[in-house]
């Protein structure tokens, strides 16, 4: 199933995205047999949706019979009236050619996805220290390893200091979390506070603090708030410090009852398989800071779930790719069934994309029981940039910003992973990162290098085909042991001769959307997605 439409920011993108994998299940797999012309779109599962197939006949030129291989007959159809049921949602729609009885739609339901944790995180601003390498986004953010980071204000330094968190949507809190975790930052970390939180009004108390001039470096005190409220506004209000010279504070963790940081991004989705009774794990991390004007996504896989481990901690955990967005309106495409879905956002004239779960994997469940594969549109090699450059941007023109399709590690380390913005767990449980180029090139991928076709062999002279239709070729995932893994789902290669973005190309009952890589608009840097 696919729905489009226009988010209002980044958070509200991954909020929507949310929302349409839970809500309903997914429907895909449609194909047509008959004599009318007419359309069945706007498809998708209900909030009921299992693993079958729906069997949907014509019976008239108007009526429809729908028959699930599960639920069995689930009443008529009518053409021109959307049929909306727990299991299955569609539309069919006449064409010039009128429906005749036999005439045959065929469609596979999958259940919904399951949220198994969202905390859509926060904007964090302080009185001070709200820009550069100490700014206060770095209490809550987890770019990279939390012990090199703190936020800080220097001499002089005055109080009251107020820490402000404002949730993208309404949370608990029932204990909050501080601490240093660097040997040169405890001895600056706040003496006395009061947690409050903004009642639409003014700012009440939650909880009063002082006395605390006994931090070391490893400690994280933990402190319980009385009477929990719901609210989107917090404040840490810092009335004395331990130092007149520096103020510091390495983290600063805000935890619901489940025990979750709700201050740190995380949501965890596991989806059902198109069989129903698959786990597979993905996520998403948001993150932003508003001195370097960005706003994105990190995307993630796990191997397993478990309720009280943080995000970056999950059994299997893999991440170090990112989506980059902004903090304003968004146009999106999601695409999705139950084993994978795709994300393409677009900013301006250029389109980000992201594909998290499974490929369309050459081996049997046996020999690869676990083909899960990220793509993503922004990777950095060994060393990420720090939290304050403007490499984090969507406006990145580097060969670090590309299509998962059109990956290129650059002069990276190719043993590098992180140097690839399109990766599969191996089997194993290590993971892959794939070239379609590098450094922008076809055709020169170094030896040992895993490689993306037909991208990896160049498209430079592919043209559309003599009738003036367009070649759809699988991408396929090759990794040099042992060999070509599968296919992504959904996303074929196509030549952007004569094309323009957004073009839908018709096979069969299906339409393909196009788009172009990121900025780029040579006739070799296109892809298109499966309405599906």
């Amino acid at each position: 199933m696919f729905t489009t439409d226009t988010a209002s920011d980044y958070a509200d993108l991954l909020d929507r995205l949310h929302t349409f994998l839970t809500a309903k299940g997914s429907a895909f797999g449609l194909t047509y047999a008959g004599t009318g012309d007419g359309t069945l779109t706007a498809y998708s599962g209900g909030a009921s949706s299992v693993a079958e197939t729906f069997t949907i006949t014509a019976t008239s030129s108007t009526s429809f019979n729908v028959v699930g291989s599960v639920s069995g007959s689930i009443g008529p159809a009518t053409v021109g009236t959307p049929f909306a049921h727990a299991k299955i949602e569609f539309l069919i729609s006449a064409g010039g050619t009128a429906f005749v009885a036999g005439d045959e739609f065929e469609l596979a339901t999958a259940p919904p996805w399951t949220s198994k944790r969202k905390a859509l995180g926060c904007r964090v601003t302080a009185t001070q220290g709200n820009a550069g390498p100490f700014g206060v986004q770095n209490i809550v953010d987890g770019k990279k390893v939390v012990s090199t980071q703190c936020w800080q204000v220097t001499s002089p330094v005055t109080v009251p200091q107020d820490v402000e968190v404002e949730f993208f949507e309404a949370e608990t809190i029932e204990t909050y979390q501080m601490g240093a975790l660097m040997s040169s930052y405890y001895s600056s970390l706040p003496y006395a506070w009061t947690l409050q939180y903004w009642d639409g009004d003014s700012w009440e108390d939650l909880d009063t603090q002082s006395g605390h001039n006994d931090w070391t470096e490893e400690v994280v005190k933990t402190f319980e708030i009385s009477s929990p409220v719901s609210a989107t506004k917090y404040r840490l209000h810092i009335t004395e410090t331990n130092s007149s010279s520096r103020l510091r504070l390495g983290l600063l963790r805000l935890l619901r009852t489940d025990g979750v940081d709700a201050a740190f991004s995380q949501t965890i989705w596991e989806a059902p398989g198109n069989d129903g009774d698959s786990e597979i794990l993905v996520g998403v991390h948001l993150f932003e800071r508003q001195d370097a004007d960005y706003f994105n996504w990190e995307i993630g896989a796990f191997d397993a779930f478990a309720a009280g481990t943080q995000w970056r901690d999950q059994a299997g955990h893999h991440s170090r790719l990112y989506l980059p967005l902004w903090d304003e309106s968004i146009p999106y495409w999601f695409i999705a069934d139950g084993r994978h879905v795709i994300v393409v956002a677009k900013l301006n004239t250029q389109y980000e994309v992201a594909y998290l779960g499974l490929i369309d994997s050459y081996f049997s469940p046996s020999q690869w029981p676990y083909p899960i594969a990220l793509g993503g549109s922004l990777a950095f090699e060994a060393e990420i940039p720090d939290w304050d450059d403007d490499a984090w941007r969507w406006s990145n023109a580097s060969l670090q910003h590309r299509a998962f399709t059109h990956s290129d590690p650059g002069d990276g380390d190719n043993d590098d992973v992180g140097s690839y913005q399109m990766r599969a767990r191996d089997l194993s449980g290590g993971w892959y990162g794939f070239a379609g180029l590098w450094n922008d090139n076809g055709c020169s991928g170094s030896s040992g290098m895993n490689l993306i076709w037909p991208y990896c062999c160049g498209l430079e002279l592919l043209d559309a085909n003599r009738d003036g239709g367009y070649l759809l070729l699988p991408v396929m995932l090759m990794a040099q042991t042992p060999n070509t893994l599968g296919e992504l789902a959904g996303v074929a290669c196509v030549t952007g001769q004569g094309l323009t973005d957004e073009t839908l190309i018709q096979d069969g009952a299906l339409d393909w959307i196009v788009f172009h890589d990121t900025f780029r608009t040579d006739r070799d840097d296109f892809f298109a997605v499966k309405l599906d």
